[in-house]
Parts: structure tokens; C-alpha cells; sequence
């Protein structure tokens, strides 16, 4: 069967090899580096990979969020999703999606702008501009955030190998990762980055990320490993298409094959139906 997602794809590739066509006088004055195939984790999808999952995260929390962390934490423990905004088909955003889900992400270099291609579990497309802009006065919000890089030769002069990134403007609701970890509700947050490849081994990506965020008691600092598959076969996966979670009101239930709401916790009320006949 053809890959759905194929067309649409080779559209938007088309449009980057493009934009690299159009830099091409700014790409023979430097080498970029190959960061091509789709990069995967070989961890479970938490914040910070050496540390376990849950509370063995340890998040430096001050004591408004870490209260809140703990209400998310009991109640995916009573059956509930938490303060996990993805169960509903949202983005995860920025900086989860730098986690890596599903297939993977690949990233596409060219002089003015890096593309990273998030594929599950919502396709995600995040732009890092590295043509020496400004930050501009006003940024719309937005899941994947506003992202301006630079590149920098730290081995060889006029061989970039590193890509240093800060990121801002992220928006809500998102979490640190599906047991809740919150961030700080004034939207303040920001992430800075150093992406490059492992200098002894080159299918391996590093990824350096620190958290600045209002919910914390200091920078979150952590360090990230993607291994590179050289031939990945892409995949369309829409979440919404078998998404099984349902929210009512503030309540999350869950539709089984029949059609019928279940409850995700014991002791969960039904949904309120005075609009409908027979309803309270």
C-alpha cells in the first residue's frame, strides 16, 4: 500500500532542498555537518534518560510545583492520565519532542534554517533559524516554540559540528513527560541547546538540554543520546485516528470497542447529561 504520508513529505522536502539550493553560495563557505537518517532513543520516553522514570526523575521542583507534580502523580497511579496533555492527541512540543517517539525525528540542514521532523505521535515540524536573525518583538506561541541557532567549527576550522540552540515562546498545556513533570503556567520558559554528533562515533547524536523555567529551584540539565537508523522507512501515524481517550468536563474517561465509556479510575463520577432526555 502507499505510504500516505509519502506525497506529502516529498512536498515539504522539496521545499527545504529548495531553500538549500537558494543558500547554496552560503554552504560552500562551510561544511555542515551529516546528520541524516532518522535518530531514535533506546531509553524509556522520560525527561532526563539517566535517571528512572516517575519519581526517580527528581525534578528540582519548588514546593507550588512540586505539589502539583504529586496530584498528577496520584492520580496515574488511581488509573487517570495525570497532567499528560498528549493522552488527548496534543503536541508533546517543546522540549519533550526532543525526547523522540515513535519513528524517530530526522533533521534536515540547510545554511539559513535545521528542520527536525518529529513523526509520532503527532507530526511535529520544527524550524531552528540559523541565518543570524534577531529575536523578534513579538512571537506567537507555538507547541514546537520559536527556536534560533548558530553553528559552531569546535574541531576543525570551517566544519561546523555543533548546533547551539535557544528556544522560546513554547506554549501550553505540555508537561516534562507523561508523569506530569508541570511547567511554571507564565509561559517563561526557555531551552537552550548543543546538538552534535559523537566524535568517535558518528551514528550517535548528543544532545545537551537545560531547562530555565520559573517552576524550577535551578536549571534543569540533561544529557540525551539518539542512535542513527541510516535507512528509515517513514510512516503516517495520526493520533486521533484510534485515540481512545475521551475528555468530559475536567474528567478523562475511556471508549472501549464498543463505543462505550468506561471510567480510568475507581470511584470515577459519569459524566453529567442534563442536556440530554433522561439525563439528571
Amino acid at each position: 500500500m502507499l505510504n500516505r504520508n509519502v506525497a506529502s513529505r516529498a512536498g515539504f522536502l522539496g521545499l527545504v532542498f529548495w531553500a538549500g539550493f537558494v543558500g547554496a553560495s552560503l554552504a560552500q563557505e562551510a561544511r555542515y555537518p551529516d546528520w541524516s537518517g532518522a535518530w531514535l532513543r533506546r531509553t524509556n520516553a522520560i525527561f532526563d534518560p539517566a535517571r528512572p522514570q516517575g519519581r526517580g526523575q527528581n525534578p528540582p521542583l519548588n514546593a507550588e510545583y512540586q505539589k502539583i507534580w504529586e496530584e498528577s502523580l496520584a492520580n496515574v497511579a488511581d488509573g487517570g492520565q495525570g497532567n499528560n496533555p498528549t493522552s488527548e492527541c496534543l503536541p508533546p512540543g517543546m522540549p519533550r519532542m526532543m525526547v523522540s517517539y515513535g519513528l524517530g525525528f530526522e533533521a534536515v540542514i540547510t545554511p539559513k534554517t535545521t528542520y527536525v521532523i518529529q513523526d509520532g505521535p503527532v507530526l511535529e515540524v520544527r524550524r531552528i533559524f540559523t541565518d543570524g536573525r534577531k529575536w523578534p518583538d513579538d512571537i506567537e506561541p507555538a507547541f514546537t516554540g520559536y527556536s534560533i541557532g548558530k553553528w559552531e567549527a569546535t574541531q576543525k576550522p570551517g566544519e561546523y559540528d555543533t548546533l547551539v540552540v535557544e528556544t522560546r515562546a513554547m506554549k501550553g498545556p505540555h508537561a516534562y513527560d507523561s508523569s506530569g513533570i508541570p511547567f511554571h503556567k507564565d509561559g517563561k520558559v526557555v531551552v537552550h541547546e548543543r546538538i552534535s554528533l559523537d566524535r568517535e562515533k558518528p551514528g550517535i547524536l548528543l544532545n545537551q538540554t537545560t531547562v530555565f523555567d520559573t517552576a524550577l529551584t535551578r536549571p534543569w540539565t540533561v544529557n540525551r543520546t539518539y542512535y542513527r537508523m541510516a535507512d528509515p522507512v517513514w510512516r503516517e501515524i495520526i493520533c486521533s485516528e484510534d485515540d481512545h481517550q475521551i475528555r468530559i468536563g475536567k474528567e478523562p474517561y475511556y471508549l472501549d470497542a464498543d463505543g462505550l465509556l468506561m471510567p480510568t479510575r475507581k470511584g470515577q463520577p459519569a459524566p453529567d447529561l442534563k442536556h440530554f432526555g433522561g439525563g439528571r
